[in-house]
């Protein structure tokens, strides 16, 4: 292992324990504004009747939840606002993984207020959101390069996701892969980021708890029969899991169109998800106790319905409004709706079906269909199901790929780029690697052009009675033996140019230089590549390997990158074929 491997060993642990303490400052946040607005003022407890004026204070907690949310982001920190993975996607791709220091801290206090007040969004988002911005800031204090900046933001979100939803493999390879929209992974991230996930998972066990969040009945799935039943759970989890980013960015859009002050909107959003919340309260919160009444089989089928929907909604207003939380929770909420309303259609027991219904439709909607099968697995602790979860999960996947095209919001998560190869990030990496093992014999042709070569006693006076006749900006100079003896360029003799009377005093080989820099048919590209900045020139002299004074040709820059285009548009052409 070297050093900078050894570094960043130690990083993840480090960033590990960080995220473990980060994720349960947040979780007690959350759970005391909840305290305070929802059971202490409004008097809402999940599963338990509500009273009539409990009823009409929903829309007050949640209204002024997101008020106190707009004061706050919109004031101290801008960027804090939205579902906050986003936010992390944003700044690994496009500014450097840097992301300013105050705003894990107003994101935890934002969406602490907005999760608890009522508003209808999840822990995943902020938690991410806070977990980046803390490696952003230990990166900027242990003085990073951008590329280990980067590679840290990571390791914090997979170190405070594998703590707050105790899911160790699922949290690495989510935030290894929610940065692409195509099948994708930041592959060098994965080792550490699993690490700081299984670190801040311990942790969690060790001082919270190590049961899975959800308890499923261990149904066994060995019937045929049932694994048909999954492929239809698959397949209307992918037309939900279209129907989920268009609402949910179209009610953005909406929000972003009003006129009025920036600071009211979530507000605004609150008071929308208050007044749906009124006859059906299930949409509060992230719905977690609601998520258990399906896997236990206790919510009416019509209820679970009308919640797919509603869900979707009460998302878009609490979070498209601009207030602060996660589109993770509220999307396998819909989930598991749509889980148990298809074991009801099935007349099947509905833990399998809401476990899938979760993983398919997040998977689906968010683009991450590896990272959701095994975050929501470890989740609810249904090992059993790995099988017939991966089956759902891609086909909810290509269902959603293939229909969503229609669409102007295709993924939860809007800054995601298809590839590494799309993303700045990655600018210039694959230029070596798409030119690796080229040599200059793969690129020179000296059939495709003839060079002018100048013998090196002729006079200056006579070369420029046809210069001006060539396109030719670089002239190879040989000596009476016909070997290469030096060159010039059209900026070399620029000002000579301009001086007739010294042309009759000149030869050839008075303006040509000798120090040369030549290239011969076996060298790699890489190494003309560095040849070509030496002295910025365009062009080199291609000579022979056994002998150096030998003449081949030019080999011009242009050539070389056109070469490169070409190249890279035949990658390019095989990598669209296989995206999914």
């Amino acid at each position: 292992m070297n050093r900078k491997h050894t570094r960043l060993f130690i990083d993840a642990l480090l960033l590990g324990l960080v995220g473990f303490l980060a994720a349960q400052v947040f979780t007690f946040m959350v759970n005391y504004v909840h305290h305070l607005f929802l059971e202490t003022f409004v008097g809402y407890e999940p599963g338990k009747p509500l009273s009539e004026a409990a009823r009409f204070l929903i829309p007050v907690s949640t209204t002024l939840g997101g008020l106190l949310s707009g004061l706050i982001v919109y004031t101290l920190a801008p960027e804090a606002e939205g579902h906050g993975t986003d936010a992390a996607i944003k700044a690994y791709h496009f500014e450097d993984g840097y992301i300013r220091p105050r705003v894990p801290f107003v994101k935890m206090l934002a969406s602490a207020i907005t999760i608890g007040s009522g508003g209808s969004a999840g822990r995943e988002g902020p938690v991410v959101q806070i977990s980046a911005g803390i490696g952003s800031i230990y990166a900027s204090l242990t003085n990073r390069s951008v590329t280990e900046r980067r590679l840290l933001i990571l390791i914090g979100m997979a170190a405070g996701l594998g703590a707050v939803f105790r899911s160790p493999i699922g949290a690495a390879m989510f935030a290894i892969g929610v940065l692409y929209s195509e099948m994708d992974i930041e592959s060098r991230a994965v080792l550490f980021c699993l690490l700081a996930s299984v670190t801040g998972y311990v942790l969690n066990g060790v001082f919270v708890s190590w049961e899975p969040l959800f308890k499923v009945h261990q149904i066994p799935v060995t019937q045929w029969n049932q694994y048909l039943f999954f492929v239809s759970l698959g397949i209307c989890a992918g037309l939900v899991a279209v129907i989920l980013p268009e609402v949910f960015y179209r009610l953005r859009d909406l929000f972003r169109s009003f006129k009025i002050p920036q600071v009211l909107k979530p507000a605004l959003g609150g008071l929308g998800v208050g007044l749906l919340a009124i006859y059906f309260p299930q949409i509060l919160g992230g719905g977690y106790p609601w998520i258990q009444s399906a896997l236990d089989g206790t919510l009416p089928f019509h209820l679970m319905m009308i919640l797919i929907f509603l869900k979707i909604i009460a998302l878009g207003l609490t979070v498209g409004s601009g207030g602060s939380g996660g589109v993770f929770a509220p999307s396998l909420f819909v989930g598991a709706m749509l889980g148990g309303v298809l074991a009801h259609f099935f007349n099947q027991p509905p833990g399998a079906f809401v476990v899938l219904g979760m993983l398919s439709v997040f998977g689906a909607a968010a683009r991450v269909p590896l990272a959701a099968l095994f975050m929501v697995i470890e989740m609810t602790g249904a090992f059993h199901l790995l099988g017939a979860a991966a089956l759902s999960v891609v086909l909810s996947y290509f269902v959603q790929k293939f229909l969503s095209d229609a669409f102007k919001y295709q993924s939860l998560y809007e800054w995601q780029v298809p590839t590494k190869f799309e993303s700045p990030a990655h600018k210039g990496e694959f230029f070596l690697d798409v030119l690796m093992g080229i040599k200059v014999k793969d690129v020179f042709d000296p059939s495709q052009k003839k060079w002018l070569v100048l013998p090196e006693d002729m006079s200056f006076k006579d070369f420029v009675k046809f210069f001006y006749e060539t396109e030719q900006h670089y002239f190879p100079v040989v000596n009476k033996d016909g070997k290469l003896s030096g060159i010039f360029s059209i900026n070399d003799i620029r000002e000579i140019l301009k001086q007739p009377d010294v042309w009759d005093l000149l030869k050839i080989r008075d303006v040509a230089r000798k120090d040369m820099i030549t290239t011969n048919p076996s060298e790699d590209i890489h190494s003309v590549f560095r040849k070509f900045t030496i002295r910025n020139i365009d062009t080199l002299p291609v000579v022979a390997e056994d002998d150096p004074g030998k003449f081949l040709g030019m080999l011009s820059r242009r050539e070389v990158i056109s070469f490169y285009n070409q190249r890279l548009e035949e990658l390019e052409n095989q990598k669209t074929s296989l995206r999914v």
